[in-house]
């Protein structure tokens, strides 16, 4: 009886849920991907056309005859303050949304004509919210590894970690910690770091990171700019930010306000 009685409490919560994701697994997709398409490429190049996006609702668009380019293995930064459109733009890139006007192509190829599966092995993407998972360190890392034999064996995910700063996390229980719920607590830093880690171990040829510096130190910044640099050779890397620090490293700076370019250079 004991159990029953103390579950009692939350059987309405756990029905409203079931409620609210019944509701989300219905729903239909805002966009739609094709079966088949270009097989995924080992380089990106990135261009974007005079992309319109609003979002529903809203009565200012969030990118606003935007373009922009990004040669293979270019490393760019987009800059600008909360709310002109650098968030909107990296769902843009990922298809979270379409944009009603404009396109998008990744090497010549409109973006809705690749599948999903070859659009997710191409990009590797460092959110503002990086979720931790109810699982141990380990398997919150060889989440993003394609090949787990070959991107993430333990020792190479000891050495992600210990470049990231994250030493702490492998002691005790090293990979087998248990994180998220009942488990180690995590900084936010600590989070983005680990969602950094996750971008380096998928062998993706396109990095997008958002506000990748929040939450962290200025050692620890200038630290993970240095390993971008130096393990985003050859891969595109689009960092989209609102701090200065580290942009002269950049190979080219977009500087946005309202969803368009207002500048660019060096």
């Amino acid at each position: 009886e004991a159990p029953v009685c103390s579950a009692s409490p939350t059987l309405g919560q756990l029905i409203a849920a079931a409620k609210n994701l019944t509701l989300v697994l219905h729903q239909s997709p805002e966009v739609l991907f094709p079966t088949a398409g270009p097989a995924p490429a080992a380089h990106v190049a990135l261009s974007v056309m005079r992309v319109r996006f609003q979002y529903p609702e809203q009565v200012v668009p969030a990118i606003n005859n935007l373009s922009l380019t990004v040669a293979v293995g270019e490393q760019i930064a987009i800059l600008g303050h909360t709310g002109s459109g650098k968030s909107t733009l990296l769902q843009l890139l990922t298809r979270a949304w379409d944009p009603q006007a404009g396109e998008i192509t990744i090497n010549g190829v409109l973006l809705h004509k690749w599948s999903e599966r070859a659009l997710r092995e191409m990009t590797a993407v460092v959110p503002q919210r990086v979720h931790i998972f109810s699982a141990t360190l380990r398997a919150n890392l060889r989440l993003a590894a394609q090949d787990a034999d070959a991107n993430a064996n333990d020792e190479q995910l000891c050495a992600v970690m210990q470049q990231l700063g994250l030493d702490t996390l492998l002691m005790g229980d090293g990979l087998n910690t248990w994180l998220g719920e009942g488990g180690r607590a995590l900084s936010g830093g600590e989070q983005r770091r680990i969602g950094i880690a996750r971008a380096l171990l998928h062998s993706a040829p396109l990095l997008l990171l958002d506000e990748t510096n929040e939450g962290l130190d200025l050692f620890t910044a200038q630290q993970i700019r240095h390993l971008l640099t130096t393990r985003g050779k050859e891969r595109t890397v689009i960092i989209v930010t609102h701090h200065l620090l580290g942009l002269e490293h950049f190979d080219r700076i977009y500087i946005i306000d309202r969803g368009t370019v207002i500048e660019q250079g060096s």
